[in-house]
């Protein structure tokens, strides 16, 4: 399905620059849309004015293949580049509802092939409830630990060359009423997400390396197993339990993705 929709409507696009922490999309300048809109207006209707860009949903151009209502931003034109190398972490940004329905959103990373040779990587994804009638702020993990990649590029390859960013409702009601007010879309490093992730999940974390040993003592649950990948986003161990060898690990920067006993998890960097 988001073969389908990449090829209808990104292939004709050029994207300009290097993603860099701490950028921010603030949309303080009336029509200004700062790069982030629909690569087709008539699909997802988007507008910028009072300081925040709405997105709202509409009938689908591809009847039977994209539900309506998806509620789809893109940004092509300041968002790609090496994510790796600048180790982005994720996309913290406001949001407020007025649809009176929770949504579940997640991101897209995309490169500019066409057809069957698009890959993309799906976050996972967050809920912006109903409830969140004023700006409240949401953050979705970019880890490589938490990506789903489809299409021919590996993970790495793809993480490597970005060529755009997607907002994305993850389901529908069908209707395409629904939208969402949009402000202050940051890219943020992976050691922000880390503290981000603690608070979120209001889980109190020590973590550190110690005698060859990653340890991981926790407060408020007990700690069941421990995934680490390097930072290209490949697994390196999973063991059970709240201590890890690291021994064999060689010197460098690592993500520990913890899960505890009632299976959330936090992901963390580590330097061995």
């Amino acid at each position: 399905m988001k073969k389908i929709y990449f090829l209808f409507l990104l292939l004709s696009q050029i994207s300009f620059a290097q993603i860099t922490i701490g950028q921010t999309s603030t949309f303080t300048a009336e029509n200004d849309f700062e790069g982030w809109d629909n690569l087709n207006s008539a699909f997802t209707p988007v507008t910028v004015s009072g300081g925040y860009l709405t997105a709202s949903g509409s009938p689908s151009i591809l009847p039977g293949t994209i539900p309506p209502n998806r509620l789809i931003i893109d940004n092509i034109t300041f968002w790609g580049g090496n994510y790796t190398a600048v180790e982005v972490g994720g996309i913290t940004f406001k949001a407020r509802n007025l649809s009176g329905v929770d949504m579940d959103l997640n991101i897209l990373l995309f490169d500019d092939e066409s057809g069957a040779n698009i890959t993309s990587a799906e976050s996972t994804s967050i809920s912006i409830p109903a409830t969140a009638t004023t700006f409240e702020t949401f953050t979705i993990s970019l880890l490589p630990s938490e990506l789903n990649v489809t299409g021919p590029k590996t993970l790495e390859e793809l993480l490597a060359d970005v060529f755009g960013v997607s907002i994305t409702r993850v389901d529908d009601n069908g209707d395409g009423t629904e939208s969402l007010d949009f402000d202050d879309i940051e890219a943020i490093a992976v050691s922000e997400l880390s503290t981000i992730d603690f608070t979120t999940n209001n889980t109190t974390i020590k973590m550190f390396v110690s005698n060859n040993f990653l340890n991981i003592e926790s407060i408020k649950s007990t700690v069941k197993s421990i995934s680490i990948y390097n930072i290209t986003g490949k697994l390196i161990t999973t063991v059970k339990g709240n201590k890890a060898n690291v021994a064999a690990i060689s010197k460098g920067v690592y993500i520990a993705v913890i899960k505890d006993e009632n299976n959330n998890t936090i992901s963390k960097k580590f330097v061995r």
